[in-house]
């Protein structure tokens, strides 16, 4: 028996070990990991009963250990204890427990938290194994999930990219990827003038594209550490995209060279 805690901020974690080995004392030993990459080590290794993960860590994101360590280790609970509740999280959190068989007792809650009720959740979660949401969360929790592509076009978006770039980054057709950005809007904007005499005139007033930003934002859908992260990555396959882009318009103007020869 043991409970698990993965935080990189060294004070925070030897609060939360102490808190742990004095009000959880029969479930000692409490172990501790700095980064992510760590925590899925010690959790395979050791199996716990109970891993408290934040979020934001070196190596490897709480959300991401906690699929390493589900993918190897599904029977895990896991509170997740973090000063960024940022939705994209909760999205990834809930799209990863849906891919778990059997779905594993979790937890979610923000550290400003009081002490109680952090007790509370670590209770009920590791004894009982319940599911616990921060109250302040809930509504995030039963939104609609957005799929792998919309997560990421949200990205895109911010960035910039065209439709049309879209598409290639994506390996998608135009309309594939117009069909599914329309899918997109929808979720974020459950609440939509469609079929209501404002219907005109909003569609004339607003940029859906820059809304969706504003939104995804607004509901910490990205935030700035993801951007910048996506920013990098998309400056390397721009430039590998031009090269290819390069030589396909050579491709495509030999082709209309030896067609038009042939006529």
């Amino acid at each position: 028996m043991s409970i698990l805690i993965a935080e990189d901020n060294v004070a925070q974690r030897r609060y939360l070990r102490e808190l742990l080995e004095r009000e959880f004392a029969a479930h000692a030993p409490v172990l501790e990991a700095a980064d992510g990459a760590a925590a899925v080590e010690q959790a395979l290794k050791h199996r716990p009963e109970l891993c408290v993960l934040d979020i934001q860590m070196p190596t490897l994101s709480g959300v991401k250990a906690a699929r390493a360590i589900w993918r190897e280790f599904p029977a895990a609970r896991v509170i997740f204890w973090t000063q960024f509740p940022h939705e994209v999280y909760i999205n990834e959190i809930r799209k990863i427990i849906k891919a778990v068989e059997p779905p594993p007792a979790y937890g979610f809650i923000h550290k400003n938290n009081p002490e109680s009720r952090f007790l509370r959740f670590v209770a009920a979660v590791l004894e009982d194994g319940a599911d616990m949401i921060d109250p302040a969360f809930k509504d995030s929790f039963k939104r609609p999930l957005l799929t792998e592509f919309e997560a990421e076009a949200l990205y895109y978006l911010a960035l910039g990219l065209s439709n049309w770039a879209i598409a290639r980054k994506c390996s998608l057709s135009l309309r594939g990827v117009e069909s599914r950005l329309a899918t997109l809007y929808e979720k974020l904007f459950v609440a939509t003038p469609e079929g209501t005499p404002h219907e005109t005139y909003d569609k004339l007033a607003y940029n859906i594209r820059t809304r969706a930003f504003f939104e995804a934002l607004r509901r910490g859908l990205i935030n700035a550490d993801e951007l910048e992260k996506a920013a990098h990555d998309l400056e390397g396959w721009i430039e590998r995209d031009r090269v290819r882009f390069i030589e396909e318009q050579k491709a495509e103007g030999k082709k209309q060279k030896a067609e038009g020869r042939k006529q």
